[in-house]
């Protein structure tokens, strides 16, 4: 009989094989063992034709031993049946040689079926090993793909944190600009309302110190013109400190208030010296009235 041998090449782990050459290699090892059945199928049948053989030889060897051992027992037989004893020995050393070498014949069909079956476990349990290893690396594929999706996730996630926290401080960036612009220009607002009351209350306070001296000048002005010849000097002193420290903050009023106080000055000094004539002139008529005779007054 023939013995064959069956080997298997595991595949190379590989997380890019691609279905197709999975097919394939399914298909070469299904094959294989469709050929290892088949084979083992003929096996059966040659045992079971040796068997038969086997058993025929077996029983013509007893039919031998109980003729031999008629022999022994001194059963006698005519001559002229030597050439037939003869001829039955040859046969039985024959049948001695062919049943020798059944024997061996089947004890190396059993041993080649024994190899067969042991290469059959083996190869089942190569199958079975690669299949184990294909289980785990497609497991390791799917954790790994698993992995790297989860890993992608949390990416995804960090750089949607990322641009969130980027868009919220830029936001707040954006707010902050606006209050500080927003604050500027309430100080400055602030600041030009406060300038602007500032020279209000400055112009107003001009206008009221403009008036006050206005109405300083004019009462210096009308109590000097209203002077008599002994309180004059006071008042052209009144008027004169007038002058210096009330007419120039009269504003617009100051030329005019200046002339009308140097008019003032002139006719009431004129006023005055007609004053103090008209009083010498009386005080010398008074004293020539007392001077003169009775008679004459």
């Amino acid at each position: 009989g023939r013995s064959g041998t069956f080997t298997i090449t595991p595949r190379a782990p590989s997380s890019s094989s691609r279905p197709k050459e999975d097919d394939k290699e399914d298909d070469s090892v299904r094959k294989q063992i469709e050929s290892m059945k088949k084979e083992r199928e003929d096996f059966a049948k040659r045992m079971e034709e040796i068997q038969k053989r086997a058993d025929e030889r077996k029983r013509r060897e007893e039919e031998l031993r109980k003729r031999m051992a008629d022999d022994k027992s001194g059963t006698k037989r005519p001559r002229e049946n030597d050439a037939a004893d003869e001829e039955e020995q040859r046969k039985r050393r024959e049948a001695a040689i062919a049943n020798a070498k059944a024997e061996e014949e089947r004890r190396r069909l059993a041993e080649e079926a024994r190899r067969k079956r042991e290469e059959e476990r083996r190869l089942a349990q190569e199958v079975e090993r690669q299949r184990k290893d294909e289980e785990r690396q497609a497991a390791d594929e799917q954790a790994r793909q698993l992995r790297e999706q989860e890993e992608e996730e949390r990416r995804r996630r960090a750089e949607r944190r990322r641009k969130e926290e980027e868009e919220l401080l830029r936001r707040r960036e954006a707010d902050a600009a606006q209050r500080r612009l927003e604050d500027e220009h309430r100080r400055r607002e602030e600041a030009e309302r406060m300038k602007e009351r500032q020279r209000r209350l400055n112009e107003e306070a001009r206008r009221r110190k403009e008036h006050i001296c206005q109405l300083g000048m004019l009462e210096a002005m009308a109590r000097l013109a209203h002077a008599e010849p002994e309180d004059y000097d006071a008042y052209v002193r009144m008027l004169d400190r007038a002058l210096d420290m009330l007419l120039p903050y009269t504003g617009k009023q100051k030329d005019a208030l200046k002339a009308e106080a140097e008019r003032v000055l002139r006719r009431t000094a004129s006023y005055i010296k007609v004053s103090e004539t008209l009083a010498s002139k009386w005080e010398e008529w008074r004293e020539l009235e007392q001077s003169a005779p009775p008679g004459l007054r």
